[in-house]
Parts: C-alpha cells; sequence; structure tokens
C-alpha cells in the first residue's frame, strides 16, 4: 500500500456516507463545535428525519449532542442494505476500477457506550460484505478495539481486508491518549489511520505511528464564525512534513471556516489500493 495522490481540489475524504445509527455526546474538546450535533439539530424537525429528533440539545447558540441515542428501525430494508445496492461512485477517489470509500456513521459515534452490540455487528457486519471500503472513525477507541478483538479469528481476517479503522485526534494529548490501543490493530496488519480534525493544537506523530499507519487527515474546524477555533497554518505543515519524510499518504481537508488551503498544504493523498 503506497500513496496515491487525487488530482482535484476535493475536501472529501470518503465517496460516500451511511448511517444507521444517531446521537452522541461529547467526548473531549474536539467536539465542541461538532458539525453533526449542527446539522442534526437543524435537522430534527424535518419531517423526513425523524431519527435526530430528541438527539440534541441548545446550549448557548450551540447544538450539543445530549447522548440519546437511536438507530434505524429493524424493519428499514432499504436503510439497513443500502451498501449491499449501491453501485459505488462514479469516479471512485482511490481512481478507476477502485472501490468506493463508505464511511459508516459519520453522524454519530458507533461505538458510543450503550449502542447495542446487535447494531454494531449489523452494521460492520453489512459493510464487511458490501463492495466497498469501510471507513469507521472513532473516538472511544478501547471499545472499538475490544469489539474487533472480540471477533473470530476469521472474521477478523476478513474484515481486515474491507475496513480501514481511523481515530481522532485534535491535538497531542488526545493523540498520545489514543494511539496506544490503536497500535496494537495497526501492529496485526489492519489499516489505522487517524483524522485530526478539528486540529486544535500541535501533533508530533511519534516513530511507531511513522511505522505502522497508513494515512493522515487534517483538517480546521468547521461552524459559525462566532465559535470557530483557529488552526495554525504551521501545525499542518509539520504534520504534512512528517508523512513526506515517512512515506504516508496526507490529507488536507479544509483551513478553519473554509479559509483558502495555502498552496503548500493543498496535499490530498489516499493509500493505494
Amino acid at each position: 500500500m503506497g500513496v496515491r495522490a487525487h488530482p482535484l481540489n476535493y475536501g472529501r475524504w470518503w465517496d460516500a456516507t451511511w448511517n444507521t445509527t444517531f446521537g452522541c455526546k461529547p467526548l473531549s474538546p474536539g467536539c465542541l463545535n461538532c458539525y453533526a450535533a449542527r446539522a442534526a439539530g437543524t435537522l430534527q424537525t424535518a419531517t423526513d428525519m425523524p431519527l435526530y429528533l430528541g438527539t440534541t440539545d441548545e446550549k448557548g447558540g450551540r447544538y450539543v449532542f445530549n447522548g440519546n441515542l437511536k438507530v434505524l428501525p429493524p424493519e428499514d430494508y432499504s436503510g439497513w442494505t443500502w451498501p449491499l445496492r449501491w453501485k459505488g461512485a462514479a469516479s471512485p477517489l482511490l481512481g478507476p476500477g477502485m472501490p468506493s470509500l463508505l464511511w459508516a456513521a459519520s453522524m454519530s459515534e458507533l461505538f458510543l457506550p450503550g449502542r447495542p452490540r446487535s447494531i454494531l455487528d449489523r452494521t460492520i457486519g453489512t459493510l464487511a460484505i458490501s463492495p466497498h471500503i469501510g471507513l469507521i472513525l472513532a473516538k472511544p477507541v478501547r471499545q472499538m478495539v475490544a469489539y474487533i478483538d472480540g471477533q473470530l479469528a476469521s472474521v477478523q481476517q476478513r474484515w481486515r481486508e474491507k475496513l480501514w479503522l481511523g481515530f481522532s485526534a485534535e491535538n497531542q494529548v488526545w493523540f498520545d491518549l489514543r494511539w496506544p490501543p490503536m497500535r496494537e490493530l495497526a501492529q496485526r496488519s489492519w489499516v489505522v489511520f487517524v483524522s485530526i480534525a478539528p486540529m486544535l493544537g500541535p501533533v508530533r506523530l511519534p516513530d511507531d505511528f511513522l511505522a505502522l499507519a497508513r494515512w493522515v487527515i487534517c483538517s480546521g474546524e468547521e461552524g459559525l464564525q462566532e465559535h470557530l477555533r483557529y488552526m495554525e497554518h504551521a501545525w499542518p505543515l509539520a504534520v504534512r512534513d512528517q508523512c513526506a519524510a515517512a512515506g504516508i499518504p496526507f490529507f488536507m481537508k479544509q483551513m478553519a471556516g473554509e479559509k483558502p488551503i495555502p498552496p503548500a498544504l493543498l496535499v490530498r493523498e489516499f493509500p493505494a489500493w
């Protein structure tokens, strides 16, 4: 697995999203201006999005997840089987003829304590048998690692070929807390990546991460201008340089508040598959 550069100025690192779970709660400082909470708060009264209803509270001009968890109804066959029916992106980010990148639970935390095991099984099991590459991004990484470790060896072997497992880390403190459990998966040949988003401080990637990880994503904070916490240009530049030296794909999603990305940071690479 090497580096594949995408030629377009394209801000998404996924081809499509699929949500079977709804609701979340703040887990670390990066959650303060959560885009998903803001979207859920504005969508929860829409007649076609009832699963967001009651999952957020408004506090200080922000929508905040309140811990109320919801899930697609078991009888929603169309929703649960969508990855099996979707033919994939017309122009996959990984290149012509390659699988599409399907991000599961983009609007919630899949491994939040309280999710029924049956929901995890159905979501991840469906993702793993789809023709796409499943992207799973988590903050409660110990729960994710425990779930993966609880699978039969034969299941893990099949899943390693289909799932990319990521963790969020908004600054060095949270990187250092979340990387050690993920290192165990990376050492067993899982595709492990980090999303440094929103980047709230400098992050130096340790040597073991540079030797084992497959992908690094950086992004400034999204949201309303009055709430944004801005990112120093030097922070993602330092990460970009570390990735380049180690041969790890680097993807710069956006600057804080969607300001123009400086030319030196306009790097959007994907793992070659």
